[in-house]
């Protein structure tokens, strides 16, 4: 009689047990927050808040920080943007949804160690034009890419203008090019490009330029004297020596030590060499779109955009339709650096971390890589395995600290020997510059 007992106990322990696990998987997914950007800051910074279980609906969201309501003006299922409100202390920020509440991570109130400010630096602020003159008056349009040289003069790819203009001593000058589209070598002064994407500079003060419509890459010496060092002028794909070899809309270039230009051949989905006799080679990339890892051509890239190398000779690649930074070491093999190939934005863990056209990309002198993430209007920065956002928020034209500001497809980036990160913010037409105070 016990046994039977017993076993009659254990088969409604087991069907109860079943039960509520059958339950377990029937329950819905509950509202939660799993991160904040920033962490840091004051009143009227927008705020990120990822989570799941949001409204679409705006209005549904109830945050709060440290218990004072906040707006949110911007809401997904899975993302909030919101402002921290006036008069708030540092404390944990809230949510509620539908009668669920979370309470999430804190928001300090104060400036981070690290808090970088944006101001714009060069340009009538949201003004496109063609004018030389005063960092203040000058203008320019749709300005694509930055370099600096070793004397810290800019040089930009003026790229609506089809114009290279310079920044030297407080002052924008003209550097090569006119307000016309051509492909024209010679003296800077009658010299024609097609779309100029963007520069770089040698340690001898030689500027390259990604020529982009005009398939070819070409330099301009100290001198003034403008050549085309690569490119037949087509679109097209082949190696071979200076004008034999061909590209198929070049965006960007970087130079090593050894007199190497390195070219992101865009729709070849390839990475391409010149080396100082003129000679292109294809150093990574199936000319394939996609995405594998792997040496040389059994790598594979998707739209790469932007290039820089650091002090060791890696280069690293702003993949853009990949959605990841990806590193070429020394005996060509290509590695994925960040990001996990989806669009979107999410800071943290480098494999972990998320990007949305990543498209322009600068190494500093520490080894830390920072990138203008175009369709997300934002400066990232990679460091010490992890993915951060140092400035920008949405899609807007605003200076200040990092967290408020607001960037419109800011297309590329270079950082100066002081830590200074400047940003080609193409749709407002200006050079803007990110720093500490």
């Amino acid at each position: 009689m016990k046994i039977l007992t017993y076993s009659f106990l254990c088969l409604a322990f087991l069907l109860c047990y079943s039960c509520n696990k059958d339950d377990d998987k029937s329950q819905p997914d509950v509202l939660k927050i799993t991160s904040i950007w920033p962490a840091y800051g004051t009143a009227n910074t927008i705020v990120t808040i990822n989570g799941k279980e949001f409204s679409n609906v705006r209005e549904n969201n109830k945050v709060s920080f440290n218990n004072i309501p906040a707006i949110v003006i911007e809401a997904s299922e899975t993302q909030l943007q919101v402002v921290s409100p006036e008069g708030g202390s540092t404390g944990n920020v809230n949510i509620e949804v539908g009668g669920q509440q979370f309470m999430g991570p804190v928001y300090s109130y104060t400036l981070p160690p690290e808090e970088y400010f944006v101001e714009t630096y060069a340009g009538t602020g949201g003004t496109a034009g063609s004018v030389e003159g005063s960092l203040k008056a000058a203008k320019f349009r749709n300005p694509e890419g930055l370099s600096i040289d070793l004397l810290g003069n800019l040089y930009i790819a003026d790229r609506g203008n089809n114009r290279i203009r310079k920044i030297s001593g407080g002052m924008v000058s003209a550097y090569a090019g006119k307000d016309q589209d051509g492909h024209v070598d010679g003296d800077v002064s009658i010299a024609l490009f097609d779309y100029p994407w963007k520069t770089a500079v040698d340690k001898s003060g030689n500027v390259y330029v990604a020529d982009r419509d005009n398939h070819s890459v070409r330099k301009i010496t100290p001198e003034g004297i403008v050549s085309t060092l690569a490119g037949s002028g087509s679109a097209g794909y082949a190696d071979g020596n200076g004008t034999a070899a061909k590209f198929n809309q070049p965006l960007d270039v970087a130079t090593d030590d050894a007199g190497n230009v390195y070219v992101a051949d865009n729709l070849n989905h390839r990475i391409r060499k010149i080396d100082p006799a003129g000679n292109v080679t294809t150093l990574a990339g199936s000319g394939t779109a996609g995405y594998a890892d792997g040496t040389g051509t059994a790598a594979s890239f998707k739209n790469p955009s932007g290039l820089c190398v650091d002090k060791d000779g890696n280069i690293f690649v702003a993949d853009r339709l990949n959605h990841r930074v990806r590193k070429i070491g020394p005996g060509a093999e290509v590695t994925t650096v960040a990001g996990d190939g989806y669009a979107g934005f999410v800071d943290g863990l480098q494999n972990n971390a998320r990007f949305n056209g990543p498209y322009g990309i600068d190494v500093d002198a520490n080894g830390a890589l920072y990138i203008a993430d175009l369709s997300n209007n934002k400066i990232r920065k990679i460091k010490d395995g992890s993915v951060s956002t140092i400035a920008g928020t949405s899609n807007g034209y605003l200076d200040g600290a990092g967290g408020g500001a607001q960037f419109s497809q800011p297309t590329d980036v270079c950082v100066d020997p002081g830590g200074n990160i400047f940003v080609a913010d193409l749709g407002n037409h200006v050079i803007r510059k990110l720093y500490r105070k």
